[in-house]
């Protein structure tokens, strides 16, 4: 038995040697290599998949980021392109530590099987991706992580595949913790302001299909839109008389003095000057960060300090803050947040 064991370490070492994938040599040692691990996926369903997989190529950005935070950044090799130049994360999934694979929604199968994944962590929605990850015969779950309602569970999914369902409860009562009380005072609210809420596009409006969406209303926010989301015209934005206006847009779209770019152009658009937010600097850029993924909890209590300010016990930031010391990241606290009304 001794002798059999040596020769397979033996074995392993001349494949990684010569190239050959690691995974390979982990199966030969062991390493949980035959485990696996039944998790919820973003749709309710439930899928079996290899237990603590050691070289994964993950697709939504809102994964990687439980990922890195689980302490599995390391074993993700391949990363979409929304991921690998993503202000937070490049630095530890861009260039020189993963690689990039495409778009979330069209990533390039030929780079995905290159890098011999033993799980692909799909962004759900698209049955061609998924459809072409069976044709090759690659392992995957379908992960969005984005939601605020469907967080708690695909949180403790990603936390079961990785083998670390402590920090997974430990995140899920953080979320629970931050989100409380915002929830409390919103369900005793009887008048709530009067809400339009836009994505990256001008005149692009959120729908309650939208993750964006669903985190204002559980804010606080009394829609004046519920179609799908997409652009509307602005004269319908300005018959609606919004209270507040809330833009989300990327963080990048927001650095330096872009911000003020964006609110500048909200407020010069033709006619709005007769809308109730515009006149009252009610407008309010939060961003797309915070409001999907892990830090959706600093969305919530954002948009929530927007619409009703002074009534938190501890504001947006400083619960961010007390995110990346938790989990040891180091995740952006400015330029997240614009506005020019006056108790900001």
């Amino acid at each position: 038995m001794k002798t059999i064991q040596i020769v397979a370490v033996v074995v392993a070492l001349a494949l990684v040697a010569t190239g050959v994938a690691i995974i390979v040599g982990s199966d030969i040692l062991g390493n949980n290599s035959d485990k696996k691990v039944t998790v919820t996926q973003s749709d309710g369903t439930e899928k079996e998949v290899k237990y603590q997989p050691q070289r994964i190529v993950c697709l939504s950005t809102y994964t990687c980021e439980f990922l890195l935070i689980y302490g599995y950044g390391d074993k993700v090799v391949g990363v979409s392109n929304s991921t690998y130049t993503n202000p937070d994360l490049k630095y530890a999934f861009g260039p020189g530590k993963a690689t990039d694979c495409g778009s979330f929604s069209k990533p390039n199968i030929s780079t995905i099987v290159e890098l011999q994944p033993d799980l692909v962590i799909a962004y759900p929605g698209y049955p061609d991706v998924t459809k072409a990850l069976d044709d090759v015969k690659i392992s995957y779950v379908e992960l969005k992580c984005a939601d605020l309602t469907t967080i708690p569970t695909e949180a403790m999914s990603v936390a079961k595949i990785v083998g670390r369902e402590d920090l997974g409860q430990k995140y899920v009562d953080f979320l629970n913790q931050k989100t409380s009380e915002v929830t409390q005072k919103v369900a005793a609210k009887t008048v709530k302001d009067k809400t339009y809420m836009e994505s990256f596009s001008s005149n692009y409006a959120s729908g309650p299909s939208s993750a964006y969406y669903t985190l204002a209303v559980a804010a606080g926010c009394d829609m004046v839109y519920s179609g799908a989301s997409g652009t509307v015209s602005p004269s319908a934005i300005i018959e609606w008389n919004p209270e507040v206006i809330l833009k989300t847009p990327t963080l990048v779209s927001m650095e330096g003095v872009k911000a003020k770019t964006i609110y500048d152009e909200i407020k010069g658009r033709t006619g709005f000057d007769t809308i109730t937010a515009v006149q009252n600097d009610d407008i309010y850029l939060i961003c797309s960060q915070l409001f999907s993924g892990p830090r959706c909890f600093g969305g919530m209590l954002a948009v929530y300090e927007s619409l009703y300010p002074g009534e938190l016990s501890k504001d947006w930031k400083s619960a961010l803050d007390e995110y990346n010391s938790m989990f040891g990241v180091n995740m952006s606290t400015s330029g997240l947040y614009y506005t020019e009304h006056a108790s900001a």
